[in-house]
């Protein structure tokens, strides 16, 4: 009878216990009623003992199920009203569970996504609680230590304008912007809070978004000073040429000699401004990949044999020795000639000018750890500590280098061919010891 239904069951056993008495009663008179009525109550004591025994089993399923051990099922046995409990109970645990298993793969995903994300997200409530933090966030504000939910804001960064921007947008209600600029690890960062009331109470808290702004504002940094640079290089070939031409309006034109030193003055300016705009085209077809390598195969030794033959004849008139220094070991290696052979151009012509007669100009070139260096090396006038951190920036110029002829780009189109072979360039320099530049190419 375990599965019978509990009123059917008590019933039956209610009826077999009077027919027991009355029997017991009409068999054997008072005695047998007596004992009938002792063997109805160890019954009935039994059964409510078994009875008790399943609700309590059934309740201890039930605790156990929803707050010990979700994986935990109830036994569907016993009268059908406990089973049918039992299987109900299972059915909404498995629901429960599923919604649950549903929720936190939901919040695995977001975690994942906000721990992946470059920008800074963070919760914060009204009284200045930290609700949640990702790694981002902690990166820019640059946190000294680990920031975990329930720690105050200041926790994360003591930068005021960070803070009033987040008590600003829960005050107003108002999504609150700012540009803030971080000293502590140089950086420009635009703070974007968002307040958005909580679920469960009246009270506000506040979405605050990161978002770095370094790289942008270097690039729109770098734009400018390449236009003033360029307006600047521009303007003196421009000044000469028009100064020469006002001369020969006034009447040096009719001075043969005087008329053939203006031309050649206009000439001079005109080939430094050609100069200038194809090297501003070159550099700006190599920072934007539009210029493409044609990459061979190609000895190392020629590559370097070729960039000192054209300069040799102006070491010698220079009274300058130019000297090669190679291993024997260097391989092929796999380079764009004609852009490298920019490169060696740029820096032994460098070399050439920042040097005097009786100085060494020596081309190196060796194997590191399985890559291919070269380098230009100088026993010249060298360059300034202060000044070698950009060196190779667009438009550079010592102060010694201002008086020179040249665009101020060399170098840094040298570079970036250099970076376009996936090779690193580097400087090293001591005032009145000399100077060397290399670099590194794939073979």
């Amino acid at each position: 009878m375990s599965n019978v239904s509990l009123r059917w069951r008590m019933l039956v056993e209610t009826s077999l216990l009077v027919a027991l008495v009355a029997g017991g009663s009409l068999t054997f008179g008072v005695i047998g009623t007596i004992l009938a009525a002792i063997l109805a109550i160890i019954s009935v004591v039994f059964l409510s003992k078994r009875l008790h025994r399943q609700f309590t089993e059934l309740t201890e399923d039930v605790i156990r199920t929803t707050s010990i051990d979700r994986s935990h099922r109830l036994d569907p046995t016993g009268p059908a009203e406990l089973a049918r409990l039992a299987r109900a109970v299972n059915r909404l645990v498995d629901r429960v569970a599923d919604d649950v298993s549903e929720e936190s793969a939901e919040r695995v995903r977001l975690a994942l996504i906000l721990d992946s994300m470059r920008d800074g997200v963070v919760v914060v409530d009204d009284q200045g609680v930290i609700e949640s933090a990702n790694p981002a966030s902690v990166e820019l504000l640059s946190s000294l230590g680990a920031v975990q939910p329930g720690m105050q804001l200041s926790s994360l960064t003591s930068h005021p304008d960070v803070i009033k921007v987040v008590t600003k947008s829960i005050v107003s209600n108002k999504t609150v912007t700012a540009e803030i600029e971080l000293f502590e690890n140089q950086c420009t960062i635009m703070a974007m809070s968002t307040p958005f009331p909580r679920p469960d109470s009246d009270l506000t808290r506040a979405l605050l978004l990161l978002t770095d702004l370094t790289d942008v504002r270097q690039l729109d940094t770098t734009r400018r000073e390449f236009v003033s640079n360029a307006s600047h290089e521009l303007r003196t070939p421009l000044a000469g040429i028009r100064a020469s031409a006002e001369t020969l309006q006034r009447g040096a034109i009719g001075d043969p000699e005087g008329r053939e030193q203006f031309l050649r003055m206009i000439r001079e300016d005109v080939d430094r401004m050609d100069q200038l705009i194809a090297e501003m085209l070159e550099l700006s077809r190599l920072e934007s990949g539009e210029s493409p390598l044609d990459l061979k195969l190609i000895d190392a030794h020629s590559l370097v044999e070729t960039a000192i033959k054209q300069f040799s004849a102006i070491a010698i008139d220079s009274e300058l020795k130019l000297e090669e220094n190679l291993s024997e070991d260097l391989p092929t290696v796999l380079v764009d000639t004609k852009r490298i052979d920019h490169v060696f151009t740029n820096l032994i012509s460098n070399a050439v000018k920042w040097s005097v007669p009786g100085d060494t100009i020596t081309v190196k070139g060796w194997v590191d750890d399985g890559t291919v260096w070269f380098s230009v090396a100088d026993t010249g006038l060298g360059i300034e500590p202060e000044h070698l951190p950009h060196i190779f920036e667009r438009f550079f110029k010592t102060d010694a280098a201002r008086s020179q002829p040249g665009t101020g780009l060399g170098l840094a189109i040298a570079r970036h061919i250099v970076d376009a072979h996936g090779g690193l360039m580097s400087v090293t320099s001591s005032v009145g010891e000399g100077s060397e530049f290399a670099f590194t190419v794939t073979t």
